[in-house]
């Protein structure tokens, strides 16, 4: 029996068709009648299995049962001779499969169109192709010749609607068009394989050949390196069945064709960090007014406010002064950098820093949280420009005991900018002007309460830095001492503002983000001069550091409690601790909740660590690059940092680099020794020494 189009509307305004059970006994639909029904986009058939009203359940093949409303199903076969309807079922369908084959479907729809174009119902439309009372076999292989070919028919859900001359047009351009995108997919692939086996050496002297053709490739995986752009190419060089990650793929196929941009960093790129900022961060950086001053800050004038910095910072996010009092005391200034005036919360600028909220330092680049309008320039503690400042202002005695502290918002002017050698020379010259006499004070200042920490356990333990800088492929090096008087000057002041900060969020029960860090588990004692091996030792026994809500010690600091303001313009960390307590001296709401800032700490421990990652991988790469570039013949003093069995390693004093050391004889863990180079390889973080 063939329904002859089942539909609900009508039959449900008809009052001598019944609905529901009726309905389904009247037409047959009953347990065990095999039937076929549009499901998932395709004809399928199966059994019926239960009686659900209006729905019934239908089991296929596969035993899978489907829920089925009336007119899903386009034709009745009867009840199924046997119990075991699979042999039925198969053969049904090879017969309906072989009516499918027979049917000219181009044909039928142009028959279709000039005789019926506006019919739905498969019975009709298939008494137009076979004639008066169609079996139900034919029905369903119409039906399925009718779905296999989706450029001359749909399906509407009402039933199989022939498309208009106009819609194949449609579709033939756009069926074109895809299978001319596949065929250059499959020619892209096809020298995309035969770039990642040119040798990139040869590609250095002659760049691979791109045809025009590829032009586009290339430029999609130059957008996806420099702006993290998404693009088909992505897909192809991930699945290009290389070694390499799409990125470091991307980057060797632009080496080789000689396309990297001149400026590019591809530390960044393998990275994917991108330098740059949008043209709407940007926009947001240029649209912001230079600081005016302000009657709700307080204004700190007539005296000597000096930043102290690498010669090559330009991110100047603190600052220090120093009064003398009547009654012998010293009122210390430790005026911070306060962008908070300039960014608000949930801003383009905002948003920004917490995509990088950490500014990432590179021998090649340096990647700025903030765009250099606002990092560089608004906001930046510059000398001779006035700007808000968030000041800890300290009380100490002439044995640098607190006598008295405040946090206020201030606006301030730095008279002086000093690099860290210029206040090394000031400090040497005891004292001969204001300037070198307020740094030899609050050096010794600075000697006490770093005194007073280490008598609560604090540990110091000093690296020296070498200093990278890359520019025009030249590389320039340079010792970065941490241990000098100027250094820990800087250093302890700034550990004092972030332990008051610290102690005025707990006092006040204003929600932050505290800096804590375990006692090591062992003793352990501080290494001012350094050593290698004593180095190595002591961090092992340090518990890592890590920020938390809840307010806990600091035990390699010696203190109590512990936050972080004082690098507002290269942490956002440091910046929202600032909003936390600029609202609260206010008399503002919290700009953050607890559940907020736990997201905020989050995003910052991940992003740190994998700065520091990148950091030591740049700076080990350029050490090695500059390492290859010396004379062969050349010595370098070293000592032999770690031995075990076979292995032993040494670190070269003048670099801080460590290597393979190739001896037969194993030395002793520290023994001083004289090395020459093996062999260097920067790419593979390798290098080799071996006895001089």
């Amino acid at each position: 029996m063939v329904l002859q189009g089942i539909d609900l509307s009508y039959m449900r305004r008809s009052r001598r068709v019944p609905r529901g059970r009726q309905y389904i006994r009247d037409m047959g639909y009953a347990v065990n009648h095999i039937v076929d029904y549009i499901g998932n986009g395709e004809l399928c058939l199966g059994v019926v299995v239960k009686d659900q009203g209006e729905r019934i359940q239908v089991q296929g093949p596969t035993k899978q049962v489907a829920k089925v409303s009336l007119k899903q199903v386009v034709a009745d076969y009867g009840r199924c001779p046997t119990n075991n309807p699979l042999p039925t079922l198969t053969a049904l369908q090879n017969e309906i499969t072989a009516l499918q084959a027979e049917i000219d479907v181009a044909f039928f729809w142009e028959t279709l169109v000039e005789s019926a174009p506006e019919s739905r119902l498969l019975s009709v439309q298939a008494e137009e192709y076979f004639g008066s009372s169609p079996r139900a076999q034919q029905c369903s292989a119409l039906g399925r010749a009718m779905m296999a070919d989706s450029l001359h028919f749909r399906y509407d859900g009402a039933g199989f609607a022939p498309n208009s001359p106009e819609e194949i047009a449609r579709l033939e351009e756009l069926r074109r068009q895809r299978a001319e995108k596949a065929a250059l997919r499959e020619r892209t692939r096809q020298w995309l394989a035969q770039a990642i086996g040119a040798e990139e050496g040869a590609c250095l002297r002659n760049p691979l050949p791109v045809p025009e053709e590829m032009e586009g490739f290339l430029s999609q995986c130059t957008d996806y390196l420099l702006r993290g752009l998404n693009a088909p190419a992505v897909n192809l060089l991930a699945t290009a069945g290389s070694r390499l990650s799409p990125r470091e793929l991307a980057l060797s196929l632009l080496r080789k064709t000689h396309r990297m941009p001149k400026d590019a960093d591809e530390f960044l790129l393998a990275n994917g960090i991108h330098a740059g900022f949008s043209q709407d961060v940007l926009a947001a950086a240029e649209a912001l007014s230079p600081y005016v001053d302000s009657p709700q800050r307080e204004t700190l004038q007539g005296m000597d406010i000096f930043s102290i910095d690498d010669q090559w910072t330009r991110e100047i996010d603190d600052a220090l002064s120093l009064q003398r009092l009547p009654n012998g005391h010293f009122l210390v200034g430790i005026h911070l950098a306060n962008p908070s005036s300039f960014v608000k919360k949930g801003d383009l600028l905002d948003q920004a820093a917490v995509d990088r909220p950490l500014s990432l330092y590179l021998p090649t680049t340096t990647v700025t949280m903030f765009p250099e309008r606002l990092g560089c320039q608004l906001a930046s503690l510059n000398q001779g420009e006035l700007r808000p400042a968030f000041s800890v202002m300290v009380t100490l005695d002439d044995q640098g005991e607190i006598q008295d502290w405040r946090i206020v918002p201030t606006q301030i002017t730095i008279t002086h900018r000093l690099t860290y050698i210029q206040a090394d020379a000031l400090l040497a010259q005891n004292g001969s002007d204001s300037l070198s006499q307020a740094l030899a004070d609050l050096r010794r200042l600075a000697q006490c309460r770093q005194r007073f920490r280490e008598e609560c356990g604090a540990i110091q333990l000093n690296r020296p830095e070498l200093k990278l800088h890359v520019e025009n492929g030249e590389i320039t090096a340079e010792w970065d001492d941490q241990n000098t008087p100027s250094h820990e000057l800087v250093s302890e002041f700034m550990v004092l503002a972030n332990h008051l900060a610290a102690r005025y969020a707990l006092r006040n029960d204003v929600p932050i983000l505290y800096r804590c860090q375990e006692l090591p588990a062992e003793d352990a004692h501080s290494v001012r001069v350094y050593d290698p091996v004593d180095f190595d030792q002591q961090v092992r026994k340090m518990k890592r550091t890590r920020l938390s809500t809840y307010p806990e010690g600091h035990g390699g600091l010696g203190l109590d409690l512990y936050t972080q303001i004082s690098s507002p313009l290269r942490r956002y960390a440091d910046m929202v601790i600032q909003r936390q307590l600029c609202a609260h001296l206010a008399g503002e709401p919290l700009p953050y909740t607890q559940t907020e800032l736990f997201g905020v700490l989050d995003n910052v421990d991940r992003t740190a660590s994998g700065n520091r990652a990148l950091e030591r991988e740049a700076r080990a790469f350029w050490t090695l690059e500059l390492l290859r570039r010396q004379d062969a013949s050349k010595t370098y003093p070293a000592t032999v940092v770690r031995v075990e069995g076979r292995l032993v390693l040494a670190e070269l004093s003048e670099y801080l680099a460590r290597g393979v050391l190739m001896v037969r004889d194993a030395p002793s863990l520290g023994q001083r020794v004289t090395v020459r180079i093996q062999e260097v390889k920067p790419k593979m973080n390798r290098l080799v020494l071996e006895p001089a």
